[in-house]
């Protein structure tokens, strides 16, 4: 499994990136995303949100969405460390 890296975001209006190698290629890459200025963790939603996220969402099918999914679940925190499952590549 890919690791990836999470830190703040440098892209305009992104809040995190994930740097890391994609496993196919073995070329290194970097996914943006998230919106800046929003709160991320579970203790700043209430379940209402996160069900309507995960409605919205579905099931992750890319490395982005993987790591989406994990941020929103409170377990990639900025400077956190995400094994990425190759499936997602």
């Amino acid at each position: 499994m890919p690791k990836f890296k999470i830190s703040s975001g440098t892209a305009k209006g992104k809040s995190w990136k994930a740097t890391g190698t994609n496993p196919k290629t073995g070329r290194p890459m970097t996914i943006q995303g998230g919106q800046a200025g929003t709160k991320v963790g579970p203790k700043n939603r209430d379940s209402k949100t996160v069900k309507s996220f995960k409605a919205r969402h579905g099931t992750p099918k890319t490395a982005k969405q993987y790591i989406n999914m994990k941020r929103w679940n409170g377990g990639a925190k900025i400077g956190s460390t995400v094994n990425v499952p190759s499936k997602f590549f």
